[in-house]
């Protein structure tokens, strides 16, 4: 028993050299999940957190920093809140500091090999009452350089407990939200190509899963409903699998407590620590720089794959919760159809494509965010999947940026425009 003294506990996460568990618990009913600190054979147990609202999910960076979300709330947390989680790094005795900033609830996080934070959160939608679009994104360990990682609005219900396998693939569960009682399935994606490599986990038929981790020499281990008599008072109960990679059909339990459903197995035991990441982030900025290399490079508003209408400006919108988008300004765009602007930073920001006669192409709502001092990039709006940019340097990076803050008398600031 590793969480003596704890009226619940779960989500447990090892530590690369396999010395320390963390998970989360809470102390009574009415207290607040924290994560806490223990070690394989038991003994001292440490509250890490001390988050007003909670925290949850934690997740292990390569410099020893714990990742987590907070806050915790009462219902799903990937819906619309007061309050949505975000992500939050803290290094051992120090403070909490946040990552993201966007519009909607950042959820699950898991630490890539390559040092990247991955996590579940939400697309955004034209319609904010809509249920969300779940999907995994990435971000940086100092929450720079947020990016789409896979799933675009193709049919997963709830996304939950992303992994990344031993093979590169990352394994996640999704769960028909509109069933009750749904325990959910596994499936993945490839990291090589995620947006068009979604498919189920195991090739065969299995039960409802509840959760499914990386074991050893590439082994998977997972959590499955499993009937045990038909008599049985416990039918129905969740068990632990160990499945090897190219196993033909489920096999018998590794570990079946009959009294209890076992779920979210992991192997203590030595790996190799994630990449770490280099910040080049500078804390006394309060602004970034946005650069799109080519605003009409985009797979919306289009015919027979061309362009129906041009963009010719860019409108730049800064979100709150609750409340609607505010506008910050707009950009023209060059001849290339690039533009460069210096906006707020640990905001969430949107984006609007105009046309010459100010008709919107297309829309990003309040989403994304720039760190202080992040100089980050887009190839377009709504750019095609797995695309690489073009060799070539766009003309806005010849001119300074534009630059769109909170004060009014900014909104009509223009770029300097390239001569043919």
């Amino acid at each position: 028993m590793l969480s003596r003294g704890l009226m619940a506990a779960g989500g447990p996460v090892v530590s690369p050299n396999g010395k320390r568990i963390f998970f989360v618990g809470k102390t009574h009913a009415g207290g607040a999940w924290q994560i806490y600190e223990t070690e394989p054979g038991g003994g001292r147990l440490t509250a890490v957190t001390a988050m007003e609202g909670g925290a949850m999910d934690p997740a292990l960076l390569a410099n020893g920093d714990l990742v987590f979300s907070s806050p915790v709330p009462d219902v799903d947390p990937t819906r619309a809140a007061e309050q949505l989680p975000a992500l939050y790094a803290q290094a051992p005795g120090g403070r909490p500091r946040r990552l993201t900033f966007g519009s909607a609830a950042a959820v699950a996080p898991t630490v890539l090999d390559d040092g990247r934070i991955l996590f579940v959160s939400a697309r955004s939608s034209a319609t904010p009452a809509a249920t969300p679009s779940l999907a995994l994104f990435t971000v940086n360990n100092d929450g720079s350089e947020l990016t789409a990682f896979a799933l675009d609005q193709d049919g997963v219900p709830l996304v939950q407990r992303p992994r990344e396998l031993r093979d590169g693939r990352i394994g996640f569960l999704a769960t028909d939200r509109t069933a009750p009682g749904s325990e959910g399935w596994a499936e993945t994606v490839r990291s090589a190509r995620p947006f068009a490599s979604r498919t189920k986990l195991f090739n065969f038929p299995v039960p409802r899963c509840r959760s499914v981790e990386p074991g050893e020499d590439g082994n998977l281990l997972a959590s499955f409903e499993t009937h045990r008599t038909a008599d049985d008072s416990m039918a129905g109960a969740f068990a632990i699998y160990q499945i090897e990679t190219n196993a033909t059909a489920l096999g018998q339990p590794l570990f079946d407590d009959p009294v209890w459903d076992n779920i979210e197995a992991a192997r203590i035991a030595a790996r190799a620590a994630p990449m770490g990441h280099i910040s080049a982030l500078v804390p006394a900025k309060q602004t970034g720089t946005i650069l799109c290399l080519n605003a009409n490079f985009t797979r919306s508003h289009r015919t027979n794959g061309a362009l129906l209408r041009p963009a010719t400006h860019v409108r730049v919108l800064v979100g709150s919760n609750p409340g609607p988008a505010r506008v910050l300004g707009e950009v023209p765009l060059q001849a290339d159809g690039s533009f460069m602007a210096e906006v707020p930073a640990d905001l969430p920001l949107g984006f609007e494509s105009l046309d010459a006669d100010g008709r919107v192409l297309s829309r990003l709502a309040p989403s994304i965010w720039v760190r202080p001092g992040e100089n980050r990039s887009c190839l377009g709006c709504h750019q095609p999947y797995n695309r690489s940019p073009r060799n070539v340097r766009p003309i806005a990076a010849s001119f300074p940026p534009v630059l769109l803050t909170e004060k009014p008398q900014t909104l009509a600031q223009k770029a300097p425009q390239h001569e043919k």
